[in-house]
């Protein structure tokens, strides 16, 4: 059997990929970082991070973890990971034709773009319809936006919109403390309108159907785990979340997985850090003793 070129590729450049990465190389292990895009995740879109005493712009965090990689000795690659294989080692390959192999994979990719599930979605998709308010909140100025989904990241992006756009509502099933400017309905949009973009959505609230003026729609419901070129081999809960150990250890020993993209995790870069430091202590000890 031919020797793996890495001990560890860590497949998400997020803040737990990159903290994994970070902390694995320091120990010495060889160690690359694959990232479709630019490194830092969600941070690049956040012009302000909440999780600490005094708020951090999202792009100075995100260049603050991918220099303390670089310095760790991570190798960073980019590439859209479509295919694994083997198991000891595994084989990782892109859409753009590379491949790696590796004695122990992390998967980091965090959660793919949410959906309304409504027929005509599609059709709104930059024309009202965003993922993204640091991107498209500024075109908003002064106009009045929803954002779908109050769990999670769409209370995080409803508080940066609440200080660019006009009128902020935080539209979801459940009810939770809405940012400050924001407003909150209990509900569900079940329709979207408008002959040149967006302008107005349907929303069914306790029984009863209201339109509702809006210019935008940032879409933070029914996210889903960027899981889909993983081996059914790894469990995964009823929402597809992979499932891990207190170690961040899944159903397959030499696969480990941290962010979003797990079962359990919580929308918080402190967390997402945490995360990153507890299981690259565990993959440390797995691998040095073998």
């Amino acid at each position: 059997m031919s020797t793996p070129s890495y001990d560890v590729i860590v497949i998400g450049a997020g803040p737990a990929g990159l903290t994994t990465a970070t902390e694995v190389a320091r120990s010495g292990l060889k160690t690359l970082c694959l990232e479709r895009l630019a490194p830092g995740g969600v941070l690049i879109n956040l012009t302000e991070l909440h999780d600490f005493e005094e708020p951090w712009p999202g792009p100075d965090m995100a260049a603050r973890l991918t220099d303390e990689a670089a310095v760790a000795g991570v190798e960073m690659g980019f590439g859209d990971v479509n295919r694994i294989s083997g198991g000891e080692p595994w084989t990782i390959e892109t859409a753009e034709g590379e491949s790696h192999t590796a004695r122990l994979l992390v998967v980091a990719t965090g959660l793919n773009k949410g959906k309304l599930g409504l027929a005509n979605e599609d059709e709104f998709e930059g024309r009202g319809i965003s993922h993204c308010a640091a991107c498209d909140g500024p075109l908003y100025a002064g106009l009045p936006v929803v954002v779908a989904g109050a769990q999670g990241w769409g209370a995080v992006e409803a508080r940066e919109l609440s200080g660019v756009a006009g009128d902020v509502t935080l539209i979801d099933t459940t009810a939770v403390e809405a940012p400050p400017g924001v407003s909150q309905l209990v509900g569900r949009i079940v329709g979207l309108e408008g002959a040149n973009g967006l302008e107005a959505i349907t929303v069914e609230s306790e029984g009863q159907r209201k339109s509702i003026p809006t210019s935008a729609v940032f879409v933070y419901v029914n996210q889903s785990p960027a899981a889909e070129f993983l081996p059914d081999s790894l469990a995964r809960d009823g929402a597809g979340h992979i499932v891990v150990d207190a170690e961040g250890r899944t159903s397959v020993p030499t696969v480990y997985a941290v962010g979003d993209v797990r079962a359990g995790t919580r929308p918080y870069l402190t967390d997402a850090v945490a995360d990153g430091e507890r299981t690259a202590k565990a993959i440390v000890a797995a691998l040095k003793k073998n």
